[in-house]
């Protein structure tokens, strides 16, 4: 019972102090929206390989940044797919935005379509594509164009489940699956479940979300998917 009234009298205590020194604290100042804050989508009125085009910048050391699309650029070009990207037919595409990460690592891009990862002191990604086997180069790309608009919501309404849809190249070699976990982290080919039971799938997170543009809508990924070997 001691013990009692003594926490009673501590809690007592406490209150009077904050009773008395907390009235001299200064009200947080109202807040006020900015409506001048531009809120609407900042590439929608400009297509997926104008804004790609965009994505060029160098690091800090002057070499390219593994975050922009300086490969993924003259891929495109070297495979002779700008229309693909620039076309103004259908809005309902995803581009998955392929990083110069997902050129440059083991088993990724260049060493698809070169069949050597090194890339030579000094060549441009111009001159890497050069030496690619374009009818690989253009399957991987193809792959990597989605024929319906896929965004995190409405689209993948629920949570850790499988959504299939079909890419540029026909029938089961073309099938992508989008899988969203409860945070809306979305994964590329996570499950091989969905796809032709003979994939060899390989998967990847999306990095960067819904780059809204006039043809469709876009998602940077940092290694190439896909369902079967190229």
């Amino acid at each position: 019972m001691k013990k009692l009234i003594k926490f009673k009298g501590v809690i007592t205590l406490l209150a009077i102090t904050m009773l008395v020194f907390g009235c001299d604290l200064e009200l947080n100042p109202s807040y006020e929206f900015d409506t001048t804050q531009n809120l609407e989508d900042p590439f929608d009125e400009i297509t997926a390989w104008e804004w790609i085009q965009t994505r060029t910048a160098l690091n800090d050391e002057g070499n390219f940044s593994g975050d922009e699309m300086n490969y993924f650029i003259e891929a495109i070009k070297a495979a002779g797919m700008v229309d693909e990207y620039n076309q103004m037919d259908t809005t309902d595409r995803t581009y998955l935005l392929l990083s110069n990460n997902a050129f440059t690592g083991g088993g990724d891009i260049i060493q698809l379509v070169t069949g050597s990862r090194n890339v030579p002191d000094g060549e441009t990604p111009a001159e890497t594509m050069a030496r690619a086997n374009l009818d690989k180069l253009r399957t991987i790309l193809k792959y990597h164009i989605v024929t319906t608009y896929v965004n995190q919501v409405p689209v993948l309404f629920q949570a850790e489940l499988d959504y299939v849809f079909q890419t540029l190249i026909p029938g089961d070699d073309g099938r992508i699956a989008f899988w969203r976990d409860a945070r809306y982290n979305v994964t590329i080919n996570r499950n091989s479940a969905p796809l032709p039971s003979s994939a060899t799938s390989q998967n990847e997170r999306i990095s960067r979300y819904n780059y809204i543009f006039n043809n469709g809508i876009g998602h940077v990924i940092n290694d190439p998917v896909r369902n079967k070997p190229y």
